[in-house]
């Protein structure tokens, strides 16, 4: 797939950080009260102009989160799986009860995580996390012992596989406990190879139970977004290891494919 080859360009941040001035700003104390840990995802494929023109939209809903004068964020990730890439099968074979392992650095705030990240049913998430003093590259004997805490047998089979950079911005409800998280500049790399997404942006709605009276869900139903099942990590490995099998998730690809050639649209 060439047309992921490449710098994802700048403009859409650009424009995304000066819209985002229009927003009521709300700092991580009061984000953390919001569904996070335990929630409901509903995921939604965007180009960078229908994110812009959501921005545009959307202030009269939403207040942005603010970190010392910052609202676009910089993560950096490093996503674990076994030798045989088991974590990604199940979720190729739609498993319900499946689970990613990374190692999540917040660039901006110089703080990283190990997150167990579990899909309980459908659009359920569960995520538990623990502070670590730096991007953990190999699982110790503490950090198998706290992913296998969280249901997930066979930690020492764990070995990193892939990196992945995004900015994000999150925009918390003025009148509903829900958040929305913007997914941009999305990039991938193993070694000396990396892959980026030009022209997509990843939206996903996070809600304690869902409801499609969301302001955002209703946005994007008046754009003619529809839901989405997009996984960064199951796409990055796809095109990092050609070899793994990915029937299921080619309407993701070719979603993706579409945005890089310049589509307004996903679908």
């Amino acid at each position: 797939m060439s047309l992921m080859n490449g710098n994802d360009p700048q403009p859409a941040a650009c424009q995304a950080r000066e819209l985002l001035r229009n927003y009521t700003p709300v700092p991580l104390s009061v984000a953390n009260t919001l569904p996070s840990a335990n929630r409901y995802d509903t995921k939604f494929l965007l180009s960078h102009s229908q994110l812009i023109a959501a921005l545009r939209f959307l202030d009269r809903y939403y207040s942005a989160l603010d970190i010392d004068g910052i609202r676009v964020h910089r993560y950096r990730t490093l996503y674990f799986d076994t030798p045989g890439f088991d974590l990604y099968l199940r979720h190729h074979s739609g498993a319900r009860n499946r689970f990613k392992v990374r190692s999540r650095h917040y660039v901006d705030s110089d703080r990283s995580f190990l997150e167990v990240k579990r899909k309980a049913g459908k659009n359920r998430t569960v995520k538990a996390r623990k502070e670590t003093a730096s991007t953990v590259t190999e699982l110790t004997i503490e950090a198998m012992g706290f992913v296998e805490s969280q249901a997930l047998t066979g930690a020492r089979d764990l070995e990193p596989k892939l990196w992945n950079e995004f900015d994000r911005i999150t925009l918390l409800g003025n009148s509903s406990a829900e958040r929305v998280t913007l997914d941009l500049r999305i990039g991938f790399s193993r070694g000396a190879e990396r892959q980026s997404m030009p022209g997509l942006a990843v939206a996903e709605l996070k809600q304690a139970s869902i409801d499609r009276t969301s302001p955002f869900f209703r946005h994007m139903r008046s754009i003619g977004s529809r839901p989405a099942r997009f996984s960064k990590y199951c796409v990055a490995a796809q095109l990092l290891y050609p070899q793994l099998k990915r029937n299921r998730f080619r309407k993701s690809l070719r979603a993706v494919e579409k945005l890089a050639e310049g589509a307004v649209h996903a679908a």
